[in-house]
């Protein structure tokens, strides 16, 4: 009797583990259209980090070559390099793609095209419409045009996310993009609301009780927070010495400046990790944050260990609970 009793307990608990794995792999969430990222690492004024940016596996148009980009929320614009594309088709073909009448400059001086004909393919998404920048990127070698190692070709940005749901699964290493919240969702995630600018998200973050506004830069992996001289100051611990690197920004050697955070930072009702706040005397990113009415960007850091919502349909930002 005891065996028998014994057997049966057995049973009933590997019944118990099978519905509950199967419960499990049932979520609506694993039948979303994810597609991965990776992280790349580099060593940075002698520094290593491990997370310095996001890159997402892509095909071009019926190219038999692997790509990457650089998922960058911080740029309003899909961008592939002039000098990489150009690896790959004659100077004929890429005039054919360029938009003349389109022809201006971005920020950083460059030229830029908008294009037509260049298509970007992640996974089951595809994305026309790519800012061309000349004289940007690799060139590549003609003997390592089609071998396996991915080659960097652009940036994704915000605007391939226009009236859709964003969703970074960061501990998986994988996003994927919805057309509308569903109901698992709904419930399992906290929202604050945002703002956006350029089809950017901007969202708000409290520092010693008071709010400030950051646009959220996923290729702004390196700074919990990046912000002004003024609220630096006031942010981080004094005692502490002062780090520096120095980080590439659009092909721009920028001078960074680090402390401990000592004040507390809220998202929402949800307190963030303390880190590093940093500051930079740039002129350039410094306009870019008066122009876009912020005190600064976050990204990647704070949220690193969650999956995160990105609503650009409703302007919201959430964290999965």
């Amino acid at each position: 009797m005891k065996i028998k009793h014994l057997i049966t307990i057995i049973v009933l608990g590997s019944i118990l583990t099978s519905c509950m794995a199967s419960s499990k792999n049932n979520s609506p969430s694993e039948n979303y259209p994810w597609f991965p990222f990776s992280w790349y690492a580099a060593k940075i004024s002698g520094k290593n980090f491990d997370k310095v940016a996001m890159l997402v596996p892509v095909k071009v148009n019926d190219l038999n070559a692997n790509f990457t980009l650089q998922f960058d929320l911080g740029s309003d614009a899909t961008l592939v390099y002039g000098n990489t594309i150009n690896s790959y088709y004659k100077e004929s073909e890429v005039k054919n793609f360029l938009i003349e009448s389109s022809k201006s400059t971005d920020n950083g001086g460059k030229t830029v095209y908008k294009t037509k004909g260049l298509i970007y393919h992640l996974g089951k998404l595809s994305k026309d419409n790519l800012v061309y920048k000349e004289n940007y990127g690799d060139k590549i070698p003609t003997d390592s045009l089609f071998n396996k190692k991915p080659k960097h070709i652009g940036t994704l940005g915000a605007d391939m996310f226009n009236n859709k749901i964003l969703i970074i699964d960061y501990p998986n290493k994988r996003m994927c993009v919805l057309d509308s919240l569903d109901s698992h969702l709904k419930k399992m995630t906290t929202f604050v609301d945002a703002k956006s600018n350029n089809g950017r998200l901007n969202i708000p973050l409290t520092i010693a009780g008071k709010t400030h506004w950051f646009m959220f830069d996923t290729g702004a992996s390196l700074f919990p927070i990046n912000t002004n001289k003024e609220l630096w100051t006031s942010s981080v611990d004094q005692t502490v010495k002062t780090d520096t690197i120095i980080a590439n920004s659009w092909g721009e050697k920028v001078k960074f400046y680090g402390r401990p955070i000592k004040e507390k930072v809220y998202l929402g009702k949800r307190k963030l990790e303390n880190d590093y706040a940093w500051y930079n005397d740039n002129k350039r990113l410094q306009e870019f944050n008066k122009t876009e009415n912020i005190d600064g960007l976050t990204g990647n850091a704070f949220f690193v260990n969650n999956i995160i919502v990105l609503d650009f349909k409703n302007n919201k930002f959430g964290v999965v609970n």
